[in-house]
């Protein structure tokens, strides 16, 4: 159970959850009442924060589970695919989580664009960790990275 390339799935989840919301989240702030754009605000913050975090560790885990897993998949640009959108997508967040954190003491442009700048980044985000999602996928469910395949008659199935 805890081989080092199975930290990655133990840890990712986290981050795509907290960050997907922040999207959504980005996504309600505009139509949103007064009372509800203060929560969504505060919502988005503690979102990014977590998802941010965590998917630092995610991306650090995912390289200790590269390591082990290109050698032994079928198409390794899949899973360097995987990596390199995974990357984009954690900067973007990681920016966006910048200019929410820093918006109130950048005087030099008008709070309405960094607002809309901040939702553009939250967008794209979501987008390409949707897409560094599914090549996570299918380099799982498509060429089995990270599973463990019994021998034939199942011999080496050691039920917990």
């Amino acid at each position: 159970m805890w081989r080092t390339e199975l930290f990655h799935p133990l840890i990712v989840h986290l981050p795509v959850v907290t960050l997907l919301l922040a999207s959504v989240a980005g996504l309600l702030r505009y139509p949103a009442k007064s009372n509800d754009k203060i929560f969504l605000e505060r919502f988005i913050f503690v979102m990014l924060t977590i998802g941010v975090v965590t998917g630092w560790a995610g991306i650090y885990t995912g390289q200790l589970a590269y390591n082990i897993e290109v050698r032994k998949i079928c198409d390794p640009k899949v899973l360097q695919n995987h990596q390199y959108w995974s990357y984009v997508s954690v900067i973007i967040y990681t920016v966006a989580l910048l200019l929410v954190v820093f918006k109130k003491y950048i005087a030099a442009l008008n709070r309405l664009i960094i607002n809309v700048l901040i939702v553009i980044l939250l967008i794209a985000g979501g987008i390409i960790l949707g897409y560094a999602g599914h090549l996570g996928a299918s380099v799982v469910y498509e060429q089995g990275a990270g599973v463990h395949k019994p021998v034939d008659d199942c011999s080496d199935y050691n039920p917990a």
